[in-house]
């Protein structure tokens, strides 16, 4: 067995390796740093009684699930629909650099056009909705969570929608989709009968990626979702903020829940697969040729078409706003324009923009060196080469709340000794 591929799995695995063995300990009780050692379920006690918890779990889940189906929903109906035309090509192209965008932007950009007080509002009053001041609207931090769903799915459908067109490639699509239609089946209908299990077998890994990150992500929940409680993720990540060290073991023991949360998930989404395909074979033998596929295709190139808007016309939204003075309701644009804020905040704003290009360079680095050794020296060895995809799905399944949980305790531990170690 060849060194490198094993350095290119160790790589893979390492940090993740590091992150539960750091989240294992704490959350049975054992966190020398805050004078506890374990074993011990205290932490998982504390967890349990914590008032908030049914209701984050349930946030967690409910957003997750959600988020991914629409997404999927959004992204195999255009592509169904629309693959090989004109406008489908349009909104490729609108929604192919919105990739890049941060899901905190998207999800800023988002809340200033929903907001009671957003940009929507301020274009529709008074003359269309009559109000001179802001409604009393929960909106966003809705308590269902309905923001932070429309948060991720806009940005998770361009991701989707870039992987469903590289397997695209794979699955011969454009002849089996003219064959179904000279059968009498409609170009929506054709599709999904013929095309798409071929295709979801390879974008499946992907869609788990996108339920596991939605059910865990931070940022976007932290501005757009509830706080009273938060998701899980978001208490998790204050409990590991808290001064007072001891409330780490809590935090630990959430993470494992978090974690079992996604596994179990996964579990019933897989579940799902299985009674769709047999609900799809059904359908399939039915010979149903797709009466309404103009119309549901129409729907689902509007909803593709509202995803790809919401987030270009958020990130003009901020635009104005970094430069806007006072801007009254319900005016539509700010009285002044001013550059206060970034003269303000500019240096700050320069020196983290520095640690983020530098941070992003180094991990794209090296992820793009572990690729390379995985495509070129692990494909000759088949059981590296299956660890190795192994691999890649682990950092999503274990999500990175666990283990960046896990590493910020390991470096309690070691910086604690290091001082413990000059003391003496």
């Amino acid at each position: 067995m060849r060194p490198l591929p094993l350095l290119t799995l160790l790589a893979m695995l390492g940090p993740v390796a590091a992150g539960l063995w750091g989240t294992l300990l704490p959350a049975f009780g054992h966190l020398p740093a805050a004078g506890q050692s374990g074993p011990s379920l205290d932490p998982f006690r504390d967890l349990f009684s914590w008032a908030g918890l049914p209701r984050a779990v349930a946030l967690s889940i409910s957003t997750g699930l959600l988020a991914t189906l629409i997404s999927l929903l959004i992204v195999v109906l255009v592509t169904a629909g629309w693959s090989g035309t004109r406008p489908f090509r349009v909104l490729e192209r609108l929604l192919s650099p919105l990739l890049s965008v941060p899901h905190a932007a998207a999800a800023f950009g988002l809340a200033f056009l929903i907001a009671p007080s957003g940009w929507i509002a301020r274009l529709l009053s008074p003359g269309v909705t009559g109000w001179d001041r802001p409604p009393d609207l929960l909106i966003v931090q809705d308590s269902w969570g309905l923001a932070m769903t429309a948060g991720l799915v806009v940005k998770e459908v361009p991701f989707l929608l870039l992987i469903t067109l590289a397997a695209l490639g794979q699955a011969d699509a454009p002849r089996s989709v003219t064959i179904a239609q000279a059968l009498g089946y409609g170009r929506l209908t054709g599709w999904l009968k013929t095309v798409f299990p071929r295709v979801y077998a390879q974008i499946r890994p992907p869609v788990y990626v996108v339920l596991a990150y939605s059910m865990s992500v931070v940022d976007v929940a932290v501005i757009l979702g509830p706080n009273t409680p938060p998701s899980l993720s978001v208490q998790i990540v204050k409990w590991m903020s808290d001064p007072d060290l001891a409330m780490r073991l809590q935090a630990a023991a959430g993470a494992l829940l978090q974690l079992a949360l996604v596994v179990g998930a996964l579990a019933f989404w897989r579940l799902g697969e299985v009674a769709v395909a047999a609900l799809g074979r059904r359908w399939i033998a039915a010979g149903s040729r797709g009466r309404l596929d103009g119309a549901v295709a129409g729907v689902a190139l509007g909803f593709g078409t509202l995803s790809a808007l919401t987030v270009l016309l958020g990130l003009l939204v901020l635009a104005i706003w970094s430069v806007a003075g006072f801007w009254g309701f319900p005016d539509a644009l700010p009285d002044q324009i001013t550059l206060r804020n970034w003269m303000r905040h500019g240096p700050g704003t320069i020196e983290a923009l520095g640690e983020t290009v530098l941070i992003a360079v180094v991990v794209s680095t090296l992820i793009s060196w572990a690729i390379g050794l995985e495509n070129n020296l692990a494909v000759t060895v088949d059981s590296v080469r299956a660890l190795t995809q192994g691999g890649e799905l682990a950092g999503p399944l274990t999500q990175s709340l666990l283990w960046i949980v896990g590493l910020l305790v390991l470096w309690v531990v070691l910086a604690t000794r290091s001082v413990t170690r000059g003391l003496r």
